[in-house]
């Protein structure tokens, strides 16, 4: 309802409401059919990346639905506090008051947004998808030290990794990060035999084939020892052997059923990986989600996307 009462509208303070939470700002100018959309702009993002972890991945779906819509979302915000102040600017002295022309009304618009957005984002990171920074070499040549990933934590009650799959687990042991990421090797009732670098699953050694220098230019020389192609139940993985550079060793041979509700683990640099052969098998109730997306390669963007497509 608009009132007799005319007051002259601030462009500072206009784009300063816009910047704390947009479409504020065009309340403030009168502008409610305009305000409440940019508003609302922001519950694009979760909605989004919700909607992406219940898909398969792949790179076109993360760029749909996840980097565009925070894009959209920021350029609204950018679009948002321009804006204001362009009305605020031309409107100037003449603007007659709205019954929502108040502070009181602009202060519960912003805190409600902010408790909304920072208790969404918390959802999202706790219950549909994680970031995480790979801090070393132990998962090379597959992730680099400094590689940032997404783990896809929107899985159902039952779910059972494969052999495989790559993911972010708690870290069993007291000392070290507190999660970790490995690749399942084994899954509950498998038969695991190690031996120095063979590796069999039900008496079946899994398929090995070495990879050229040449055709590992993606990594630059951000790789050490022998990068081998390893096929384990039909998904194929870069794998690194002999990689001494900091003369640490791995143990040595393991034979053991997994039990139930467990998994193995190995890191993709198995000279350099700490996992299932030090600390044993994994609870099921301990993996955090599978890694899904390679988000920021740390060394080059020809390895962005999802995390087991970068193979040469």
């Amino acid at each position: 309802m608009v009132s007799d009462t005319i007051s002259r509208r601030v462009p500072w303070v206009a784009l300063a409401l816009s910047l704390l939470s947009a479409g504020v700002g065009h309340l403030y100018c009168g502008r409610i059919a305009k305000g409440l959309p940019l508003y609302f702009a922001w519950l694009l993002v979760p909605i989004c990346i919700t909607i992406a972890a219940m898909l398969p991945p792949s790179p076109a779906l993360f760029m749909l639905l996840v980097l565009l819509p925070i894009a959209i979302v920021f350029f609204v915000y950018l679009y948002a506090a321009i804006d204001a102040w362009r009305l605020a600017s031309r409107i100037g002295p003449d603007h007659s008051l709205r019954d929502y022309n108040r502070a009181a009304i602009y202060t519960l618009l912003i805190v409600v947004q902010m408790i909304y957005a920072f208790g969404l984002i918390a959802g999202v990171r706790a219950w549909v998808y994680e970031a995480f920074r790979i801090p070393s070499s132990s998962m090379s040549p597959t992730f680099l030290p400094g590689d940032r990933i997404l783990a896809r934590k929107l899985m159902p009650h039952d779910h059972i990794p494969k052999r495989g799959d790559l993911i972010v687990y708690n870290n069993p042991s007291p000392n070290g990060a507190t999660k970790f990421v490995g690749r399942v090797v084994a899954i509950a009732g498998d038969h695991l035999e190690i031996h120095g670098e063979r590796v069999l699953i039900n008496g079946k050694e899994l398929e090995r084939d070495p990879v050229p220098d040449e055709a590992l230019t993606f990594l630059g020389d951000k790789t050490q020892g022998r990068v081998a192609m390893e096929v384990n139940s039909g998904r194929r993985y870069l794998v690194a052997y002999g990689d001494t550079s900091d003369g640490a060793r791995s143990l040595g041979d393991f034979d053991a059923t997994i039990p139930s509700h467990q998994v193995f683990i190995l890191g993709d640099n198995r000279e350099r990986a700490k996992d299932s052969r030090h600390f044993g098998t994994i609870q099921l109730a301990d993996i955090v989600g599978d890694v899904e997306y390679l988000y920021w390669p740390s060394h080059t963007w020809s390895r962005f996307g999802v995390a087991n497509d970068q193979l040469p």
